[in-house]
């Protein structure tokens, strides 16, 4: 009767350990997918963190800019306005 209990409690020790390997197999495929995903999220984020910086130093350098008359000037040509009796012509035609 012992060799069968013997065989028993090696199997299931057998039983625990191959559980045991999978179970940790299994957790590190799980943690290199997640490590990759936040990965490519970190990316994406110093992607946007670069392009919001841009857009403050295009601000700042907007801000720095001195508000003169020729810039007034300049800004209000931009957008669309003239001055009085004032004629624009504009060349449609493409090269």
């Amino acid at each position: 009767m012992k060799p069968t209990r013997k065989i028993r409690t090696n199997l299931v020790i057998r039983a625990a350990f191959a559980f045991i390997f999978i179970f940790l197999f299994v957790s590190v495929i799980n943690l290199q997918v997640e490590m990759n995903d936040l990965r490519k999220e970190r990316d994406a984020r110093v992607e946007q963190v670069q392009h919001i910086q841009d857009e403050i130093d295009e601000l700042e350098l907007r801000i720095a800019t001195p508000v003169d008359d020729e810039f007034i000037e300049r800004i209000a040509r931009q957008h669309g306005y003239r001055k009085p009796n004032e004629l624009i012509f504009v060349n449609d035609i493409a090269n």
